[in-house]
């Protein structure tokens, strides 16, 4: 999934996440065509109470190392 998919399914449209955030649709619709602005990922996790991470929102900067996570 993109993380324009994400916040579809978070917010129930990108409209309804633009309101929120007090920015026009248009400029959230270009987050998926760009990327997701990394001054709104902080905000995008808080609004979203976790269920959308930084991982999501920005893989490009932010990866999980799964393979830390698994034991020795």
């Amino acid at each position: 999934m993109k993380p324009t998919d994400y916040l579809k399914y978070e917010f129930e449209s990108l409209k309804n996440l633009a309101d929120i955030l007090g920015l026009t649709p248009n400029a959230v619709i270009l987050w998926g065509q760009k990327k997701v602005p990394i001054k709104y990922v902080k905000k995008l996790e808080k609004i979203s109470e976790g269920r959308l991470t930084k991982e999501m929102l920005r893989p490009d900067l932010f990866k999980k190392d799964w393979y830390a996570l698994l034991p020795t």
